[in-house]
């Protein structure tokens, strides 16, 4: 199979999928999200959990994240790409991800497909903390894509 046809291939699949992904302002969270709307424009929407944190409320976050330079090429290809995605206030550290009721029924009937990719990576985080955040989120991530209706 040529590079070509597997893109397309990958194209294909995420066209008109909602997508969730945690630990979209990490270092691997901001590629993921770049990759998916650069390459796959037909995208229906991306929900990201975002905490606030120092004082900087979610939508902020967001947007700093969104008019970073990783998405300049995104920016002048797809100038709305901003549109398709949506900031879901949470915490992994919280019961079910601290999501409202209402993010969490979006989630619930909206997505099919599913990026984890928050966690800690400081090697000096108390085992305990480190263990909520790497293990325990899975496990809580488990249960929320167990009631997602469209899940692929």
């Amino acid at each position: 199979m040529s590079a070509s046809t597997e893109a397309s291939a990958i194209i294909e699949y995420f066209k008109r999928k909602s997508i969730f992904i945690t630990g979209a302002t990490g270092f691997i969270g901001k590629q993921l999200v770049e990759k998916l709307v650069r390459s796959c424009p037909d995208i229906e929407h991306i929900y990201l959990l975002v905490r606030p944190k120092r004082g900087h409320a979610v939508k902020d976050r967001v947007k700093e994240l969104l008019s970073s330079p990783l998405f300049n090429t995104v920016r002048e290809m797809y100038p709305n790409f901003d549109e398709k995605i949506s900031a879901l206030q949470g915490d992994i550290l919280d019961p079910n991800f601290g999501l409202s009721p209402a993010d969490e029924n979006i989630l619930i009937e909206q997505c099919q497909v599913v990026f984890h990719s928050a966690a800690t990576v400081r090697f000096q985080e108390p085992l305990r903390l480190a263990i909520q955040m790497n293990v325990a989120s899975v496990k809580k991530l488990l249960a929320l894509c167990h009631k997602m209706k469209k899940l692929q």
